[in-house]
């Protein structure tokens, strides 16, 4: 809004320069008309040097209910035009989330079973063995017991580039709370749900296709807190500049605000949202060097090239933020495009195209929809009046008519479909039971998906992708959609 004044300085009751009104008297008052949410900063002072009288605060403003979209997207999903079919490659495992190969083994896939097995699956005959077994490390799983839903776990893996001289790799795990961590949004005496570890482990032998992770050598890089069980991102992969990447979700919950009911709760370890926090690591992808040493705990190096080292209020590890769930993130192999899958809210799941330093919107945001928190029940999206400035919207994105949690994938890069090359292939969860999707994006990033042989159903809870070491592709899922009982497998996308 706007309030014309007759300005005044340099009075007694200004001595510092700031400029007064002689408009209003006692008993005036004036309005003015707000057209965004979001925080504002309001300064009401009323010639303070000479009255002692002012006050100043914080203005949260939320959409009207009447702006909510309860059918974003109203258009429907399409097949696509390339045919695939579902090769089975190994059976019997709980609820495996990722696969990668390692340097110098082309012939196997390593998949992580989210119990806490890390399985090397020998891709010839689908034979597979444990290869590091990091489950007495884990937090209890099932939150409402055995046999109940869960999202923490061995979430990630990912071979050092120089795997064959070094034997390193990295996993992501959901372990007990057990001393301070390097990293939390919780406040002081309150507890964290669980912390999510990242661990160098030395493998004695790495040319030899027998030799195992040495469960002794496990070298802790960092400990995060996590305020509920649930929006941990998990994953871990190489850049193409060796330097490890990590993402993190929100912190759980629901909305990414303090107040929050979720589980009976109300939800503390957000404040306004996490996701628009760089001060913090919660809603972020992370760019260390796990061969350096200038961190804060000396275990890891930060390069100096990140874009926000030395930023006062940012994680000077912070590559990118704004997100609620990375879940599932890859790097192409031909030239580096770092994708990300982005678990939505209420209604909008999401594919970014991640660049350095930029910022992903949640929770200002849902996709390309602007998101209102609600002060305590379900926050919706509305249309924005007026775009938030500095955001970087998805380069695709599917409503809930069609999925409830967009699982990320990899661009294919394999020999075995000619038409699949570079297109970059991901999927949904499931809308309810067993009945996950798999989705690719054509030339325009339009999502279309996968016609499968008798129609288009998975007939799985669909939990991650894997990619070997030619670039073909391999889908992971399980009967239950809970990390328990061995129903879990692998396919392989073939023509």
């Amino acid at each position: 809004g706007t309030m014309i004044h007759n300005a005044k300085s340099g009075q007694e009751c200004t001595p510092d320069g700031r400029w007064g009104s002689s408009n209003l008297s006692t008993g005036d008052s004036f309005s003015m008309t707000v057209d965004e949410i979001g925080t504002i900063s309001y300064l009401c002072d009323i010639a303070t040097h000479c009255t002692g009288y002012g006050q100043e605060g914080k203005i949260e403003v939320e959409a009207d209910d009447d702006d909510k979209i309860e059918d974003p997207i109203p258009e429907l999903i399409r097949k696509g035009d390339i045919p695939i079919r579902l090769e089975t490659v190994a059976t019997g495992l709980t609820a495996p989330n990722w696969g990668t190969f390692a340097p110098g083994h082309p012939d196997r896939l390593f998949v992580t079973d989210q119990d806490g097995i890390l399985w090397a699956i020998q891709l010839g005959t689908g034979e597979k063995s444990v290869f590091l077994d990091v489950s007495n490390r884990l937090v209890r799983l099932g939150i409402s017991g055995p046999g109940t839903f869960d999202e923490r776990g061995l979430l990630g893996v990912a071979f050092h580039p120089d795997y064959v001289t070094n034997g390193l790799l990295y996993t992501y795990t959901s372990q007990p709370v057990d001393g301070p961590a390097d990293f939390s949004t919780m406040p002081s005496g309150v507890a964290a749900n669980h912390q999510s570890v990242i661990t160098e482990w030395n493998v004695p032998d790495p040319t030899d296709p027998d030799s195992v992770v040495d469960p002794n050598s496990a070298q802790e890089l960092l400990r995060i807190d996590q305020p509920q069980f649930n929006h941990d991102g998990g994953a871990l992969n190489f850049g193409p500049d060796k330097m490890l990447y990590i993402s993190l979700g929100d912190g759980g919950g629901a909305d990414d605000v303090d107040g929050q009911v979720f589980l009976g709760t109300p939800m503390v370890g957000h404040g306004q949202g996490n996701g628009q926090d760089p001060g913090n690591v919660l809603g972020t992808i992370l760019r260390i060097d796990p061969f350096g040493s200038n961190s804060t705990n000396g275990n890891y190096g930060i390069p100096n090239n990140n874009p926000f080292i030395g930023r006062a209020g940012f994680v000077d590890e912070i590559l990118a933020y704004g997100f609620r769930n990375p879940f599932r993130f890859s790097f192409d192999s031909a030239n580096g495009s770092l994708y990300v899958g982005d678990v939505g809210q209420n209604k909008i799941e999401e594919v970014d195209l991640v660049t350095s330093g930029g910022n992903y919107g949640w929770n200002l945001k849902e996709g390309t929809f602007c998101f209102d928190p609600d002060n305590g029940d379900p926050g919706f999206v509305f249309k924005c009046n007026s775009e938030p400035p500095g955001l970087n919207d998805p380069i695709a994105q599917y409503d809930h008519d069609e999925g409830t949690a967009v699982i990320g994938g990899f661009v294919y890069h394999g020999s075995g479909i000619p038409a699949l090359r570079g297109r970059y292939i991901f999927g949904d969860l499931s809308k309810t039971g067993a009945n996950g999707r798999l989705f690719y994006l054509t030339n325009e990033n339009r999502v279309v998906e996968f016609p499968l042989p008798g129609g288009t159903a998975l007939n799985l809870w669909l939990f991650g992708f894997g990619q070997d070491a030619s670039g073909e592709v391999y889908v992971f899922g399980n009967k239950t959609g809970v990390p328990f009982n061995e129903t879990g497998i692998v396919f392989k996308i073939v023509s």
